[in-house]
């Protein structure tokens, strides 16, 4: 609650009209000269009430209505044994009527619409766990002097990779492995951070991981041209519960997630006893078939027979091996571009999981060489129109010039979903990707997501991801903006619908209400955008603190459509999720 609501209370209470002329000390000014005094020590009462409130609700309007609520009995309480006539105390008493009649519908909307908390989150660090340079207490060290309420973790889940050669793949290979929570141990990360939770229980910590769940080898591995492709096109996991989870994920990197169940093909994987068998008739081969009169071979084993049959069984053995264990597999590094299946395959089953799945950075490009090895990969934009049910992507820092420019492959994706062509919207948040390099403490000062939650809480943050009820902010001034509201109502009545939620205007009219301001009270010029279905409907040139409301008369008659707006101010870029607009 801001301290602004208890002037607002000392104001209300001390207006003297709503004193009756008559008291017992004899004159309304006496009656009227104690208000003053009386509000403010009601004003103290509320305050230490509001102290007691439990973390992440004082700011609730709930509440709010609450304390207003308690103040107006103690006032009336008070007032009411203040006056001496039945007459006075009849107009106070209808007075008091209409007041509490204001007072209870205002509490009544408050209950019925939920409120939020306003929590910075700070998404996708690495941490020593895996490929990044600070460990999770310092991490969380850092956010906690950014005043950051929400850390989203995203190690690596594998940093693995193989080649082998043909036909023996399985046998001679060559591995490379880095630290990833595969090696760290996946019970012991999950034991780390619960640990962490209860040392720093006012802040969110939410594991996940960045995962590559798929690659595959190009070129010639004794020659100029090999290379690895698509190692760097990254999928952001985040809320699964459970150790198995994790060990599941499918990637190219974890072959046995992407066994298929056996079926008759597998048979043929076999093959392989045969060429045993034909090796075993090798080691009976005789250098005649004579016989003598009892039927007995009197010709001797050939050696060459032998030699050959034992090289065969060797050669079965080996290929049995490497059959092992006689399963076929979703897909592997060995045979070329898959398209968007793997892919599709891991946001699959982050969803099977109940948990999370964004594109990191899917405009980023990475091209090197490591001694003889080139690693290549090109961004990716399209797989964002081929995938189809990820909760989003992070627009920054690898994700605005292409996808979330007004018009850009963002704004087809959200009128996909309302022309009914995809079951869920997408949603944008601030992926961070820090790892090795630069300065955490720079990095959570220039980008931040802000998620709109009912309480501070794990569940709460992801479901806030889950439906889209976040915005981002970039630039030197990002930790110091504020976007109040940026909501919606049917032609300026009903409930207010945020972000990622869906306004249904049977007037085909509503009223978008945006309001922000600098936490240092500084007046800066902004230019905001309004974007409708991809397009600039307007654009405001205004000064910080802003608050103003925008009516839309021409709401879709079929279908969906819907309102997201971008920012810009000194050191300063804003995204919102869109709020959508539907017609009765």
């Amino acid at each position: 609650m801001k301290m602004a609501l208890f002037d607002e209370i000392n104001v209300f209470f001390a207006q003297g009209r709503f004193f009756p002329a008559t008291n017992r000390g004899g004159s309304a000014k006496s009656c009227g000269g104690n208000a003053k005094g009386l509000s403010y020590e009601i004003s103290k009462i509320l305050k230490l009430l509001l102290a007691n409130l439990p973390a992440g609700r004082q700011e609730s309007s709930f509440a709010q209505k609450t304390l207003v609520s308690i103040g107006f009995f103690l006032w009336y309480r008070k007032v009411y044994r203040c006056l001496l006539t039945t007459e006075n105390r009849r107009k106070l008493f209808l007075k008091a009527i209409l007041l509490l009649a204001i007072l209870l519908t205002g509490f009544i909307t408050a209950n019925a619409q939920e409120e939020y908390v306003q929590a910075p989150a700070a998404i996708q660090i690495s941490s020593t766990a895996s490929e990044g340079k600070l460990s999770i207490p310092e991490i969380i060290g850092i956010c906690r002097k950014n005043n950051i309420k929400i850390v989203m973790l995203a190690d690596r889940d594998f940093m693995r990779w193989e080649y082998g050669l043909w036909p023996l793949e399985r046998i001679i290979k060559k591995t490379e492995e880095s630290n990833s929570l595969s090696t760290y141990g996946i019970s012991r990360y999950f034991k780390e951070i619960e640990g962490l939770r209860n040392k720093n229980r006012d802040l969110v910590i939410i594991p996940g991981v960045e995962s590559a769940p798929f690659y595959y080898w190009q070129g010639n591995p004794f020659g100029r041209d090999f290379k690895i492709i698509d190692w760097h096109k990254h999928i952001l996991v985040f809320g699964l519960e459970k150790v198995s989870d994790y060990n599941k994920l499918p990637s190219v990197s974890n072959e046995l997630a992407l066994m298929r169940t056996y079926s008759y093909k597998d048979i043929f994987l076999f093959w392989p006893l045969l060429i045993f068998i034909l090796g075993v008739l090798c080691l009976h081969k005789r250098q005649f078939d004579y016989q003598d009169a009892r039927g007995r071979q009197l010709g001797r084993y050939s050696k060459k027979w032998a030699i050959s049959g034992a090289c065969l069984m060797f050669i079965a053995v080996i290929f049995l091996l490497n059959n092992f264990p006689f399963r076929s597999f979703k897909y592997d590094q060995y045979h070329g571009q898959q398209g968007v299946m793997p892919y599709q395959d891991l946001i699959n089953y982050a969803n099977q999981k109940g948990g999370l799945a964004f594109w990191a950075h899917p405009e980023a490009e990475n091209i090197q060489k490591i001694g003889r090895v080139g690693i290549e990969t090109r961004e990716h934009t399209a797989d964002l129109l081929k995938s189809f049910d990820y909760t989003g992507f992070a627009v920054f820092y690898e994700g605005y010039k292409k996808i979330g420019l007004p018009g850009g492959l963002w704004d087809e994706l959200l009128k996909q979903y309302c022309r009914g062509q995809r079951n869920s919207p997408v949603w944008a948040i601030g992926g961070l990707s820090f790892d090795q390099t630069g300065d955490l403490d720079k990095s959570l000062k220039d980008l931040r997501t802000v998620l709109l939650m009912p309480e501070l809480s794990k569940d709460a943050a992801l479901t806030a991801l889950k439906l889209g009820k976040m915005y981002v902010l970039r630039g030197s001034n990002s930790s110091q903006f504020v976007l109040d509201s940026f909501n919606a109502t049917d032609n300026g009545n009903g409930p207010e619908k945020v972000m990622g939620e869906t306004l249904c205007a049977p007037q085909q009219s509503a009223a978008i209400h945006i309001k922000g301001h600098f936490l240092n009270g500084q007046s800066k010029p902004c230019k905001i955008k309004l974007i409708k279905n991809g397009n600039i409907v307007d654009v405001f040139e205004i000064n910080t603190p802003f608050n103003f409301s925008y009516i839309d008369k021409d709401i879709y008659r079929n279908g969906k459509s819907y309102y997201r707006i971008e920012a810009v101010s000194d050191g300063l870029q804003l995204i919102t999720n869109p709020i959508f607009m539907s017609v009765d």
